[in-house]
């Protein structure tokens, strides 16, 4: 077949099995199509940019394995993973959203294998939410999942004025699973209690709290309260998400880390703001929690929410990980 690298495109997904499934080759694939190995390279580049292919890596990393161990005795945990810090072996600083969320790209690969290896191995079904760019960029790594998989968030996403999150996540979930995928469409923080009670007796945001009941597992991101972060920045590069005085105020309260609406201080004490919508803490605890975040920036909040005891596993880094064992 003597084809011009243009005609070769329709080729693309099924050179890249061929390669990355079936083992063959690039010399053999490029004597099947009748073309040079450069040009079999260039496909299967072609391919993993255009998202067509996923390449995860199962296993623990040499030190990263006694991290592993280390924080999953310390505090509890039923599951863990720490990846290694990119900056270690690269010189790509890239992160999950430059200037929203400095949590590593890593992690969130890390995090799409998990979430397929629980739906393809345990058959999970049911996936709890949560809105945040780690979660987010997760969405946009996951591949077509072929299985009714539903997620639900009943985290509050929008800004005040009901304008839209970027970080939701959903919409891309909806467009790759044969489940559902919902979320309550509220604010992340309610005017008033009176409006936030009024809007919680609905029949349908009843009915979508219940459907996080079903789900076995929820996945999480944690914000710290400091600069830098995810929740800091939702406030400085937009004001109608949170309040920058209500920010302030919870920080002066004492809390040192935020995952949906929930907060935690230095010594992992739980507290709530009634105005907030924030996710069933009662939950959290009750089902099989993954909360995925890395990076020094964060390691103080992770361990304060980790030292909370509600977690059941935490995806990290390997520069987290040291912190939060060395603190």
């Amino acid at each position: 077949m003597n084809k011009s690298e243009k005609n070769l495109k329709q080729y693309t997904n099924r050179i890249a099995w061929m390669y990355w499934k079936q083992k063959i080759s690039q010399k053999d694939i490029a004597k099947k199509f009748n073309i040079n190995t450069v040009q079999v390279h260039r496909i299967l580049n072609d391919a993993e940019n255009r998202g067509s292919v996923k390449v995860f890596v199962e296993g623990s990393f040499d030190i990263c394995r006694q991290y592993e161990e280390s924080i999953k005795s310390k505090y509890n945990l039923k599951y863990i993973e720490v990846v290694p810090t990119e900056s270690t072996y690269s010189s790509s600083t890239q992160t999950t959203a430059d200037t929203l969320d400095p949590d590593p790209l890593s992690i969130a690969y890390a995090g799409a294998n998990t979430i397929l290896n629980k739906i393809n191995m345990e058959k999970c079904r049911n996936f709890g939410w949560s809105t945040g760019s780690t979660n987010a960029r997760i969405a946009h790594i996951l591949p077509e999942i072929k299985e009714p998989v539903s997620f639900v968030d009943t985290t509050g996403s929008l800004r005040s004025d009901l304008s839209f999150n970027p970080l939701l996540g959903l919409n891309t979930l909806s467009r790759k699973t044969k489940g559902k995928c919902y979320h309550l469409g509220a604010p992340y923080i309610f005017p008033s209690l009176k409006e936030k009670n009024k809007f919680f007796n609905l029949k349908f945001v009843k009915d979508i709290l219940k459907k996080e009941e079903e789900c076995e597992y929820i996945i999480l991101g944690i914000g710290s309260m400091q600069g830098g972060t995810s929740l800091y920045n939702r406030v400085k590069n937009h004001p109608y998400l949170v309040d920058k005085k209500i920010f302030n105020q919870i920080k002066k309260d004492g809390a040192l880390s935020e995952s949906s609406g929930n907060f935690f201080d230095i010594k992992g004490k739980h507290f709530v703001y009634d105005e907030i919508v924030s996710k069933d803490f009662r939950l959290i605890k009750k089902k099989k929690t993954i909360a995925i975040a890395g990076g020094i920036q964060k390691a103080s909040a992770i361990r304060s929410t980790l030292l909370n005891g509600c977690l059941f596993g935490l995806i990290t880094d390997e520069d987290a990980a040291k912190h939060i064992l060395n603190d």
